[in-house]
């Protein structure tokens, strides 16, 4: 019996520490939720903590200015590697754009009886009022739930307001910089971020030039006791601009005799200096016509003078006719450039200064007495042909050919010779009676010497009358002294009624002697070819 009592009381005690042994092994939270030892993390909110990340003055209100909010988390016993994270939502508040929303997420790995902190920094603006739930996790599994609160330190207090904040540019290239401005009421505390930090508050209308690395956001912020309000900015960064210099003239003007000019440097490198040149006619003046510039930076403008030229030419008003160069009867022509003068300035005249742009260095004006050529008032006086040979009388609306020419209609009307691909031509130029009897005492037509800049302007198209017409071709043709006459591209035209502008540049022929041929070619028929020049000309244009 002592032997049965002694193998009972064994197996009585076995269970006793069996059971003994399992109590230890269970942990209950305070949600009642059970948890294994390596899985029990306890979190408390502050705003500060230790070397350790233990926590300083814990709190569960908070300010919209608090620098950092703390999540300080303590592992119980945990393995190796337990993965802790933090989630913090805004649940309700001012800012509705938010609700419902994470404002942080962050995890850590930890092992064994430590500490480990989170730092939440506040957004832009700072943390938004209202209520905010803190969600500790390990390994994925909810530990424990805190909610805090944020607010206004000073109730009712009027929020800071940033009225303007600009960057001028807000791209640039590296190297450049580029200019923050702003405009801040009510604040207390200014930051300016990156690089820049704490801004003083009496700056608080101010300016600060900037030079970024690369592609720089820029966030400025007003502070005050009711909160803090953001304003955000994007400074984009490009490639360095290698570039060079491009010189230019923007302007130049007669003061009494001397002449004054503007020369810039419109490229990204600083010119070498150089010189610019003074042209009158496409001749450079003898004396006088260089004028030095030192070193430009980019964008620089200066104005300068040909200081050692004097402008020889009056600028008296009442000359209003050419005296023609008689070489002979039939070498009669006149030179417009006598009281008409095409000035041209040129930046880097030597083209010294390796530039980005060579093809912008120079400025032309017209001066004096520009030729405007009018057509039309001429008519009268010139020499018409067409395909029969039969001349027909200016006025007269019937010929031998069906052709015919007149003032009528807003211009100068041309009927061509009236047969299929029929044509009718007047020859121009300067019209001068010779008083001398060497020309018999008759009116001629000289030549005229093509100035600089002139175009050919016109205004064409067919009489309103001209219907059943399908058709006509207005051309201007070029006839030198050698009686070589060349005729430019045309305008055709089809619509009664229908008028248009039409210009041809006379860059080609500057220089030469030439007359001017306005012709009329019919099409297929020639019915109602009704062909009208409302306006017809050669001027000097700038």
């Amino acid at each position: 019996m002592k032997k049965s009592h002694r193998q009972l009381l064994f197996s009585i005690l076995a269970v006793v520490i069996v059971l003994i042994s399992l109590a230890g092994c269970i942990k209950v939270n305070p949600g009642g939720k059970q948890k294994s030892s390596t899985m029990a993390v306890d979190a408390v909110l502050c705003t500060s903590v230790d070397a350790d990340a233990k926590p300083f003055t814990p709190a569960n209100t908070f300010y919209v200015n608090t620098p950092v909010i703390y999540v300080s988390c303590k592992l119980n016993d945990v393995a190796a590697n337990t993965q802790v994270m933090v989630k913090i939502t805004y649940i309700d508040g001012e800012d509705t754009a938010r609700i419902n929303t994470s404002m942080f997420n962050s995890t850590q790995s930890g092992e064994g009886n430590q500490y480990i902190a989170f730092a939440v920094k506040p957004p832009p603006g700072g943390f938004p009022q209202g209520d905010y739930e803190t969600r500790v996790y390990a390994n994925g599994e909810e530990q424990v739930s805190i909610p805090f609160k944020v607010q206004n330190l000073k109730a009712g207090a009027a929020w800071p307001s940033i009225d303007k904040f600009t960057a001028s540019p807000d791209n640039i290239s590296l190297g450049q910089s580029t200019t923050l401005s702003w405009s801040i009421r009510d604040a207390t505390r200014i930051t300016l971020q990156p690089e820049i930090g704490t801004i003083a508050t009496g700056d608080a209308v101010g300016t600060r030039a900037v030079t970024p690395a690369v592609t720089t956001t820029y966030i400025l912020t007003a502070i005050n006791d009711a909160g803090a309000t953001t304003r955000e900015l994007t400074v984009r960064v490009g490639p360095a601009v290698t570039g060079a210099p491009d010189l230019i003239v923007t302007d130049f003007w007669l003061e009494g005799l001397m002449i004054y000019y503007t020369v810039k440097n419109a490229g990204t490198l600083d010119s070498t200096p150089g010189y610019t040149h003074l042209w009158v006619n496409n001749v450079m003046p003898p004396l006088g016509s260089s004028s030095f510039v030192d070193i430009l930076k980019p964008q620089q403008e200066k104005t300068m003078t040909f200081s050692s030229y004097q402008w020889p030419y009056s600028q008296q008003s009442g000359v209003t006719s050419y005296i023609p160069f008689i070489l002979s009867p039939r070498e009669c022509y006149i030179d417009p450039t006598t009281t008409s003068f095409a000035v041209k300035v040129c930046a880097d005249g030597k083209d010294e200064v390796k530039e980005s742009n060579e093809s912008n260095n120079c400025l032309t004006k017209l001066w004096g007495y520009p030729i405007n050529y009018n057509f039309c008032p001429y008519a009268h006086l010139a020499t018409w042909k067409n395909g029969s040979g039969n001349v027909p009388d200016f006025g007269a609306e019937s010929s031998p050919s069906g052709a015919y020419i007149k003032l009528g209609d807003g211009g100068l009307e041309m009927v061509p010779e009236q047969v299929p691909q029929g044509w009718i031509q007047g020859y121009f130029g300067f019209f001068y009676t010779d008083s001398t009897g060497a020309m018999g005492g008759k009116t001629e037509v000289c030549y005229i010497k093509v100035p600089p800049k002139c175009k050919f302007v016109a205004n064409v198209g067919l009489s309103s009358s001209a219907a059943g017409s399908d058709g006509v071709t207005f051309k201007l043709g070029i006839k030198d002294m050698s009686d070589t006459l060349n005729f430019l591209p045309g305008k055709t035209m089809t619509v009664p009624g229908k008028f248009e502008n039409w210009v041809i540049d006379l860059k080609e022929y500057e220089g030469q002697r030439v007359q001017f041929v306005l012709r009329v070619d019919a099409g297929k028929t020639a019915t109602s070819d009704f062909a009208i020049w409302k306006e017809a000309r050669v001027a000097q244009q700038d």
